[in-house]
């Protein structure tokens, strides 16, 4: 078997147009042709990876939710990980109860739930970027939920990092971590993209010290320590870059001018 790419998506894999740049594409369907294999590492759920990558490639490894979820590429699970539902509506009571701007939703296997009339306008960017629609849904509902994978929290930078702060003293048992400026996710401890590539490279029989990620912010790091061949890319925050080698930026064919250099 060849080494394992891992990939971020959103300003990874994707441009700022959300587009995987035909230059990109070429680039790791070259690696696929030569027996590598091609692993999405998102903090999306399945659909909205696949919404992706089914431009690349019709069927591959991937771990989705950040780690929680990681599916083989038939789509059995080869590892899941979730939060107790009344545990993911006691953080969604709190979300509301501050009432400071920032939206909750809760993902659960292929579904993707949200509260509606809190600022339902960053719900729906979301959709527009991950190409799927969120359903209206209420904390009641969540806790009737069989398990939660992931609660994403949408709002600005700055209430964001209060919030972060604040969640972090009261749910000391969550991971809990930025995947964009404007985006926060919680998820339980022990999860990490890190874990998810190495659930993948046990159950593909794969050295990680060979293979390759490539990531541009704080929720690649885990993975990013676990590869042999971690790459950020340009448009990755400084002290990331001060890590990591880096390559140009997504809008630039980052990943592509990595790969065309690899034998």
């Amino acid at each position: 078997m060849g080494n394992l790419i891992f990939s971020d998506i959103d300003g990874t894999l994707i441009n700022s147009k959300q587009e995987v740049t035909p230059k990109t594409k070429m680039a790791i369907r070259r690696q696929i042709i030569k027996g590598n294999v091609f692993v999405p590492v998102s903090a999306r759920m399945p659909k909205a990876i696949m919404s992706v990558v089914g431009e690349i490639t019709k069927a591959c490894p991937m771990v989705a939710y950040n780690g929680a979820l990681v599916l083989d590429e038939m789509g059995h699970t080869l590892d899941s990980r979730s939060m107790p539902s009344a545990k993911a509506a006691e953080i969604c009571t709190y979300i509301e109860h501050k009432n400071n701007g920032v939206v909750w939703n809760v993902y659960s296997g292929n579904n993707w739930y949200y509260f509606p009339g809190n600022n339902d306008q960053l719900v729906k960017n979301e959709e527009k970027i991950v190409k799927f629609r969120a359903q209206p849904s209420s904390i009641a509902e969540i806790r009737q939920l069989e398990k939660v994978h992931k609660i994403l929290l949408m709002g600005t930078p700055d209430l964001l990092d209060a919030t972060q702060k604040d969640l972090q003293q009261l749910y000391p048992e969550f991971y809990i971590v930025k995947s964009a400026a404007n985006l926060l996710e919680v998820v339980v401890k022990g999860v990490s993209k890190g874990q998810g590539v190495k659930v993948i490279a046990q159950a593909l029989g794969a050295d990680l010290k060979e293979c390759w990620a490539f990531g541009d912010n704080y929720n690649d790091e885990k993975m990013l320590q676990s590869v042999g061949h971690p790459v950020v890319m340009g448009n990755a925050p400084e002290n990331l870059k001060r890590k990591f080698a880096t390559t140009l930026d997504n809008n630039h064919d980052g990943i592509a001018a990595v790969l065309d250099k690899i034998n």
